[in-house]
């Protein structure tokens, strides 16, 4: 490790958000690091996107603009170029704090064991105006990156932007995983914090600045939130896992709600038949998932579910709530 100036590598996939790529890139240009190597990977742009980082070719170590796969593609494309120690992604749409670069550098050489980063993320809206200055999450365990439902789908959760990685935690773990079009930054955390073990620095300070406008992909949050229950029962349904057994069984419980109580609720609703006859069904199926009653707080939240069930409307799922 350069114990005075670490290299850090910033990768920003970029597809046809012109008008807010150029923002993105200053804010990168403008830290006060002197040990950045910026990569852009734009997917074939023709919105104007590819003349903006052409105009900034000599201030970038690599850049390209050719179709490919997504966001994980243009993702993994600049992973493999970048030569950093530490590493992040900073999409097209969103901002670095001033003094964000140094801010990771310094918990670097600070905890040298650490292999991930993170600080607060901030809220702008499309015209870059500051909205929150966000919640300083914490995932630095199993129990708690896991835990969707007390920490991701309360808000309590880190943002993409504000997370940093080390090369090493990359060499072990490798690239972001394609198949997930919506979680793939949480797939990968978990994989770094729950499957490897990275030890996690916490940065109390704002890092980055996330935009909230109606165009962006984070904004289809019923199948963000699918994709995030389909990674974490992975690890929750894992023996292998380190999870205590009463975290295990509660988040299991409360994947079970979700999963299974209620959309197998929204079906019976959906389909004909008598109250009686989908009170006994909702039953039945409460019966098959005997978790479901291991907590308090879900007996009552299933208790509530059948009352709308059959006279009030549909439950849904916590992510929705």
């Amino acid at each position: 490790m350069n114990n005075c100036y670490p290299l850090i590598s910033v990768i920003t996939p970029s597809f046809r958000q012109a008008q807010f790529l150029h923002k993105t890139m200053d804010s990168v240009f403008g830290q006060d690091y002197p040990s950045v190597e910026y990569i852009v990977i734009d997917g074939g742009s023709n919105d104007g996107s590819r003349e903006i980082i052409a105009v900034n070719a000599d201030r970038l170590a690599h850049w390209v603009s050719e179709p490919d796969r997504g966001q994980v593609d243009a993702i993994n494309k600049g992973l493999e170029r970048a030569s950093g120690e530490i590493l992040c992604y900073l999409n097209s749409d969103d901002l670095l704090h001033p003094g964000a670069l140094r801010a990771v550098a310094n918990a670097y050489a600070k905890y040298p064991d650490a292999d991930v980063f993170h600080g607060r993320c901030s809220t702008i809206d499309e015209n870059g105006a500051p909205l929150d200055r966000g919640f300083f999450g914490d995932i630095a365990t199993p129990s708690k990156i896991l835990d969707l439902w007390s920490v991701w789908f309360a808000g309590k959760n880190v943002v993409q932007p504000e997370v940093f990685w080390t090369r090493r935690l990359m060499d072990r773990i490798g690239l972001f995983d394609e198949t997930f079009n919506y979680a793939m930054d949480y797939d990968y955390w978990t994989r770094a914090i729950v499957g490897a073990g990275a030890k996690v620095c916490r940065i109390d300070q704002d890092l980055a600045a996330f935009r909230l406008w109606g165009g962006q992909k984070s904004n289809a949050s019923d199948k963000a939130a699918d994709e995030l229950r389909r990674i974490a029962i992975r690890y929750i349904d894992d023996p292998a896992a380190p999870l205590d057994p009463d975290t295990r069984r509660r988040l299991k419980a409360a994947w079970t709600f979700d999963e299974v109580f209620a959309k197998g609720c929204a079906q019976i609703a959906a389909e004909e038949g008598s109250s009686l006859s989908r009170r006994m069904r909702v039953a039945a199926m409460a019966m098959r998932n005997p978790i479901l009653f291991s907590n308090e707080a879900f007996r009552g939240r299933m208790a509530g579910a059948i009352r709308r069930l059959v006279g009030l409307g549909n439950p849904k799922p916590s992510a929705n709530a």
